[in-house]
Formats: structure tokens, C-alpha cells, sequence
């Protein structure tokens, strides 16, 4: 790359040799073209993300939760399944056991799109929190420039930093030192300002080549004590398109991904209604639909915490229940089985119908016990016919038997 390419001549007639290496400060955002709408969805693979709360290629989301409550994890599952041509992981701050099982795992893992090996396509840049704080501020802008060097090529990127509140705890360092004014938390009066020049570097740009180029950037936040109430958290929540709470209650329920439907939230979820519409008429009034049952399935929980399931009408068992398999069934993933960990759109639309289906019917049932006892076979149905490969002859008579049982409960 030290070769010289090409020479020129200046007005003044001093000669200038160009070589294949370009120099650029990595604080500055790196606009080559003209910056477009985001129209293309980012498939994730993970039911939650892809059907609650989606994202579109060249946005901004973020996933803030407690020590302990699965970001990490929920990091790795995006770099390894998600539908573009570069993933970047900045590892600012964290352990480096993290990093040392990316590096373990991902070169005996395929890319589900183009099944090469994952190494292909990932870009690690690691400073533990062992490191200095200045290299671990740098890191959060070295990844932001490689990725938006890529993007020049017309590629799609996803930028994962873990964690951006490392990031800012050696900004509230750097400051200290500096002997700047101090803000909220002696963390620096700038922090907001500095979160949001970091991720409005995401964006999809259209190229003079005519090609069009994404960066996706995904930041994970690490509030004490799970406290989104922090500046972090906060001026992140400012800036993004999506919010992905993680909850402490969710994990210690063993709910995984602990990804909490109650308060997360998508700014893309209308524009990815009107994408998904084409393959399941009504996908945006089904997702809206989920949320209310979630929402009052909830609530419905706790009353029954104080009067018991005696205490309630059938009709508010049944919006449980629903509530309950929703959760269970759709929104939850098991990471760790060959099949359930990656859920591909092809494969979420079918399942997703069925739920749709299980939302709009007025079930009939005599009293509370048959409900539960309903409910729970047809949940488990669900969730055994999720561990089965997409399209076998199993998958389809599993999904034929619980049509049928959906069929039998409401004529009745």
C-alpha cells in the first residue's frame, strides 16, 4: 500500500505522489456521498427483534440491562447471524474472556447467508479494561472509521460496541485530568453531544458508483444496579432508533433473550409493518396486538399474585394465558439448540401467523383448569415444533397438528 500510484502536479508546480493509503482523523464522521433513507430491514435471526422490536439496516439501537442480564450474549448472536457483509466488534472496556471466545468459536462457525467461515467478516477491536483509558476511548472511534471505510465500498456494516458506558467512564477520566468542568455524575458536560456524534455516524449513504452502502451501529450500556435513569443511559436513549431493555427479572426467570417487551421500543417498527405486510397481510396490527395482550396479560399476572386464579373471569385467564404463550413460544429463544438459535423471516412468518391466529380467536372453555391445561399442551406443541429443521416432514406435521387443535378448541 506504500507504492506509488499515481503523481500530480499542483498549480504551483510542486509534485505530489499518491499512494493506496488514506489518512483520516478517526473523530470525524467520513461522508463520501449522499446520505439516503433507511429502507431495508436488518434480519436478525431473533424472533424478538425481528417481529417486537425490529432494526433497519443504517440505524441506531442500543441494549442497555444489568450486569449478568445477557448483553454480551446477545451481542454475539447479532455478529454471528445478522444479515450483513461486515460485522465490528468493539470490545471497549469489558473482560477479555468475551473476546477470547469470540475468537475461540467464530472460525468454526459458517455464515448462515454465505457459508463462510465467520472470521471472514469480522473485524475484532479489543481493549479490556485492563488497558488505558485513552486507547479505550480511541477504540469506539477506530471501529466507527474502519466501518465507515467499508461502507465506502457500498457494503453493509454492523458496529457492535461493549460496552459504551466504559467508553464514557474513560471520558469522565480523560476530563478529570483534564481539568474540566464536571456534569451529572462528574461525568463531562459534553457527554450527550459526544453519544450522539458517535452513533449519527450510522446511516445508509448512495455512492457516485451508484452502489448504496449501510452502517448499522448497536451499543451496549451497563448502568449500575440497572439504573436507565443514569446520563448513559439517557443521552443514548436520546439518539437511537431502538431501545432493547434487558431486565434483571427477565434472567433470573430464565427468559432468554432477557430482551423486556414492557419497556423496550422500535422507532422502525411501522416502516418494517409495511415491508413485512407483503408476506403476512396484517403483520403490524398482529405486532400491536401482541403488545396490548402482553401488556394486560401482565397485569392480569399480578392481580392473580393477590387473588389468586379464583379471583378473575375466565375471559381474563384466556388474555393470560395468551400472554404466557407469546412469551414462551415466539419471544423466547433457546441459544443453545441447533435449530431454535437462528430463526430466519422465511420461517418467523408461518410461526408467526399461527400467533396471530391464537391472538384473534375467542376461545371456549368450561373453567380455569381446562384453560391452563389447554394453553400449556399448546404452548409446548409450539415450542417443540421451534426445535425442529424449517420445512422437514416433521416441521410440517407439527404445524398441521396445532392448527388443528387451535380449529378443535374454537368450534367447540
Amino acid at each position: 500500500i506504500d507504492t506509488v500510484v499515481a503523481k500530480a502536479e499542483d498549480e504551483n508546480g510542486n509534485e505530489i505522489s499518491f499512494t493506496m493509503v488514506q489518512k483520516w482523523p478517526v473523530k470525524n464522521a467520513l461522508f463520501a456521498g449522499e446520505k439516503v433513507r433507511v429502507e431495508e430491514m436488518l434480519d436478525t435471526g431473533l424472533r424478538i427483534l425481528d417481529t417486537q422490536f425490529p432494526i433497519m439496516k443504517g440505524g441506531a439501537f442500543c441494549s442497555p440491562g444489568p450486569f449478568g442480564a445477557g448483553k454480551t450474549v446477545l451481542q454475539h448472536h447479532l455478529s454471528k447471524y445478522s444479515s450483513v457483509d461486515i460485522v465490528i466488534v468493539c470490545a471497549c472496556g469489558e473482560r477479555a474472556g468475551e473476546v477470547v471466545e469470540v475468537l475461540r468459536t467464530f472460525p468454526h462457525l459458517n455464515d448462515p447467508h454465505t457459508n463462510d467461515p465467520l472470521m471472514n467478516r469480522t473485524v475484532i477491536i479489543c481493549n479490556t479494561s485492563s488497558m488505558p483509558v485513552s486507547a479505550r476511548e480511541a477504540s469506539i472511534y477506530l471501529g466507527a472509521t474502519i466501518a465507515e471505510y467499508y461502507r465506502q465500498m457500498g457494503l453493509d456494516i454492523l458496529l457492535l460496541a461493549d460496552s459504551t458506558s466504559r467508553w464514557a467512564q474513560a471520558m469522565r477520566e480523560m476530563s478529570g485530568r483534564l481539568e474540566e468542568i464536571p456534569g451529572e455524575e462528574a461525568f463531562p458536560a459534553y457527554l450527550s453531544s459526544r453519544i450522539a456524534s458517535f452513533y449519527e455516524r450510522s446511516g445508509v449513504i448512495a455512492l457516485s458508483s451508484g452502489k448504496t452502502g449501510s452502517l448499522t451501529i448497536g451499543g451496549t450500556v451497563s448502568p449500575a444496579g440497572g439504573n436507565f435513569e443514569e446520563p448513559v443511559t439517557q443521552a443514548t436513549l436520546a439518539v437511537v432508533g431502538a431501545f432493547h431493555g434487558l431486565s434483571r427479572s427477565r434472567s433470573d426467570a430464565r427468559r432468554y433473550p432477557a430482551i423486556d417487551p414492557l419497556i423496550s421500543w422500535s422507532k422502525y417498527e411501522e416502516m418494517v409493518g409495511v415491508l413485512l405486510d407483503e408476506k403476512l397481510k396484517g403483520w403490524g396490527r398482529f405486532v400491536r396486538l401482541g403488545e396490548k395482550i402482553l401488556r394486560e396479560g401482565d397485569d392480569i399476572g399480578k392481580r392473580m399474585e393477590v387473588v389468586g386464579e379464583e379471583g378473575i373471569s375466565i375471559h381474563d385467564m384466556v388474555i393470560h394465558l395468551k400472554a404466557e404463550l407469546y412469551d414462551f413460544a415466539y419471544l423466547q429463544q433457546n441459544a443453545f439448540d441447533k435449530e431454535d438459535a437462528y430463526c430466519p423471516l422465511e420461517r418467523q412468518v408461518p410461526l408467526f401467523k399461527l400467533i396471530g391466529k391464537i391472538f384473534e380467536t375467542d376461545f371456549a372453555f368450561e373453567d380455569h383448569d381446562s384453560a391452563r391445561s389447554y394453553f400449556l399442551a399448546l404452548q409446548n406443541e409450539i415450542k417443540n415444533m421451534n426445535f425442529k429443521p424449517f420445512g422437514s416432514e416433521q416441521y410440517h406435521k407439527a404445524y398441521g397438528n396445532i392448527e388443528q387443535k387451535i380449529n378443535q378448541q374454537t368450534a367447540k
